[in-house]
């Protein structure tokens, strides 16, 4: 090759090389979020000046701490057009690099103000053109469900002797006098830092008295159900004679925790009914669906790298079904209104009813579980995770359970301090407490005068129905909560969580509706009741296309083209679960009477039984696994129905394991000690109402007796 078109071809090369530096080197120009500081330059805090020189001297000799310190801050930001706002670097890098001094990981907002774009673009479109200005996909439009594009959350590892005051001015400054192609077209940034999004390492090692509590209370249940499940194992085989003396108080106290005892009860079930065999089933794959729906909620409250995808599927057919999962809550309240009716009617055949003692006992049955696993929310759970989100998607909880477990055992806790209630999900458990003590009374009024009683659970479903629909048009909402963003980052602070979903006056309903149904197996009970073929497969397919009506036809409140219309949100808002009630009682009611064979097997399937029983325990420690995974995100993950799904999975079967040992550390062993404690065991047999004596046990206590067994006849969740 000649020697002048080696240099000719050397020229070039550098040319291109020269060009390229030009155009592409200064890349940090053409970055949408400019990148941030090395630490802190400026700061009237001493401390934290000392701290950000030495560390920035020691990053320019090229020490190791100081560089895992840079390294674990982000660096650029990634993936905005396509909705990922969580640009993390690395949390336990920043956390355990060994610096001489204590460091800290700190997320700060970062907010670009664009300008508006020219031209008149649709606002609800997710269609962008490729070949128009970016800009038009970074401005913040007045659509809910598309996520800001302007609003980033960046992490930087800094001296933890920097307080938020510190890092929120050297930042702005900072960005102030940061100047780039976007600065050039007026674009301005600015910083925000929040103390729950700064953390250090200290704080994940403290332990405190009601930390040291919790686990000596748990070691102590522990060793008590081992202890008894060892006497009773090592208890000789009784003969008649035996069983027939009676045994001391002190030692069915004992007994009430062998966990061999509880476990065998477990799969008993209730067989005076067999109309009633199929609320296993549906209990349980109510729970079941309960559990897949906050999975895929608390998986979006956290980092996700693919938004944009949400945002399509909040315009599709799936979002009615994804994100209506309180329709299914809706069929708990049914349930329970049946039963309590159908429990409460067939007990006063026989016996007295007092109203006042029959509610304690039923906060003494729900009370003992839940107050462990509040106290659980309040102390360990804090300590079982950490990650950038850890304080506000899981940690807000726990504090919030600190300062609020009260409102809980008193079960006010969707009315008093609801932005700050401990354990969202557990709204509810008040729902269901509030809606039982009237069920007793109705239940009064309709055993003694049939007509009356019936008239008034009418007159109170009708006013069930009203209440919503004035809610709605007074306050100008929309017919069902959105699982927007703004809702599944904040839900305890959302308006419509806080006026229409967690309310006892606004979801009644469905429990009024179950009311009916009690009363309709009451009377169809010890009947030879069979539903035609023709009228079975009517009831079930008008049931069913009434709950895909008020499933489907929510699409219209996702689609952000459709005009408000107050009266059409308020008829929804009021209708639809009185329209699901309705058919999920007319598919219970096929099912127990009518050729619905194929269903009745598989909501009585056998299995049902044991996992029915443990519904309670798996709703109240479910939302734990699942608000720890969220907290737990160390990177922003991309979200797919199938990977959600599988975690779903994951969150079922773990939390019917935790359930287990619920079940045997504290609900079933409380269950007899306080049934011991105030209705003794007598020695005379019970007699009915017409030749009453001193031994008999009244509506309540009987009710409670046949519910010691968790029969099918537990109206709780």
């Amino acid at each position: 090759m000649p020697k002048m078109f080696q240099l000719s071809l050397l020229g070039w090369l550098v040319f291109l090389c020269w060009c390229s530096v030009g155009v592409f080197g200064k890349n940090e120009a053409l970055q949408i979020f400019p990148p941030l500081p090395v630490t802190v330059s400026k700061s009237t805090n001493t401390v934290c000046r000392d701290h950000s020189d030495l560390y920035m001297d020691n990053l320019r000799n090229f020490t190791l701490w100081a560089h895992e310190m840079w390294d674990a801050t982000s660096k650029s930001s990634a993936g905005i057009l396509r909705g990922n706002v969580f640009q993390m670097g690395h949390f336990d890098q920043c956390l355990s690099a060994n610096a001489p001094f204590p460091t800290q990981y700190c997320l700060a907002t970062l907010t670009a103000s664009i300008p508006k774009p020219k031209g008149n673009r649709d606002p609800f479109s997710l269609y962008y053109d490729p070949y128009q200005s970016v800009f038009q996909r970074l401005y913040k439009y007045d659509d809910k469900s598309q996520q800001s594009r302007n609003v980033i959350n960046v992490g930087w590892c800094v001296p933890s002797s920097c307080s938020i005051l510190d890092l929120e001015e050297n930042l702005n400054e900072y960005l102030a006098k940061t100047e780039n192609k976007f600065t050039q077209r007026n674009v301005t940034y600015k910083a925000k830092f929040n103390e729950a999004l700064c953390h250090t390492k200290a704080e994940s090692q403290y332990f405190d008295v009601a930390d040291i509590c919790f686990c000596l209370l748990v070691f102590l249940l522990a060793v008590l159900v081992i202890s008894a499940t060892i006497c009773d194992y090592s208890k000789t085989v009784e003969t008649k004679k035996d069983k027939l003396l009676k045994k001391p108080r002190s030692s069915k106290f004992i007994m009430a925790f062998s966990a061999r005892g509880n476990f065998l009860e477990l799969n008993r079930a209730d067989e005076s009914n067999p109309a009633l065999s199929i609320l296993y089933g549906m209990r349980t794959i109510c729970i079941f669906a309960i559990i897949i729906d906050h999975r895929f909620g608390t998986f979006i409250s956290s980092a996700v790298l693919n938004f944009d995808f949400l945002e399509y599927q909040y315009r599709s057919s799936m979002a009615c079904f994804l994100f209506h999962g309180d329709l299914f809550v809706d069929s708990f309240f049914i349930l329970s209104g049946l039963l309590v009716v159908y429990s409460l009617l067939n007990q006063m055949e026989r016996y007295h009813l007092r109203p006042g003692f029959i509610i304690i006992l039923r906060y003494i049955r729900l009370t003992p579980v839940y107050a462990l696993v509040i106290f659980y929310y309040a102390t360990i759970f804090n300590h079982t995770g950490e990650g950038p989100l850890w304080k506000i998607v899981a940690g807000a909880d726990s504090n919030d359970c600190r300062q609020n477990w009260w409102t809980n055992l008193l079960y006010i806790n969707n009315y008093v301090n609801e932005d700050h209630t401990c354990m969202t999900h557990a709204w509810y458990l008040p729902c269901d407490f509030h809606y039982f003590i009237i069920a007793i009374f109705l239940v009064i009024a309709i055993k003694r005068n049939k007509k009356f009683g019936l008239g008034v659970l009418f007159s109170l479903l009708v006013l069930s129905l009203a209440i919503p629909f004035a809610i709605i048009m007074m306050y100008q909402r929309p017919g069902l909560m959105h699982f927007y963003p703004e809702f599944l980052t904040g839900p305890k602070v959302y308006i419509d969580f806080q006026l229409t979903y967690n309310k006892t006056h606004t979801r009644a309903t469905p429990y009024f509706v179950g009311m009916f149904a009690g009363y309709l197996y009451y009377q169809l009970k010890e009947s030879n009741k069979h539903v035609c073929r023709i009228k079975s497969f009517t009831i079930i397919f008008a049931s069913i296309l009434i709950m895909l009506i008020c499933v489907f036809s929510a699409k219209v409140f996702y689609d952000p083209y459709h005009p408000y219309n107050a009266i059409e949100a308020a008829s929804y808002a009021s209708f639809h679960r009185l329209g699901w009630g309705i058919g999920t009682v007319g598919i219970l009611y096929t099912a127990s009477f009518g050729h619905a064979t194929f269903m009745k097997k598989i909501l009585s399937w056998r299995p049902w039984i044991p996992l029915s029983k443990l519904v309670y325990g798996a709703y109240l420690c479910h939302m734990s696994f699942q608000l720890r995974s969220a907290g737990r995100f160390m990177s922003p993950r991309q979200i797919t129905y199938f990977d959600v799904l599988s975690l779903a999975l994951s969150d079922i079967i773990l939390s019917f394991i935790t359930a287990v040992v619920l079940y045997l550390l504290v609900e079933a062993p409380f269950r007899k000690v306080f049934r011991e404690i105030m209705m003794p065991s007598k020695n005379t047999q019970m007699k009915p109402k017409n030749n009453v004596t001193h031994n008999n046990p009244s509506a309540e206590e009987n009710m409670i007796i046949t519910n010691n067994n968790n029969n099918v006849q537990d109206s709780r969740l």
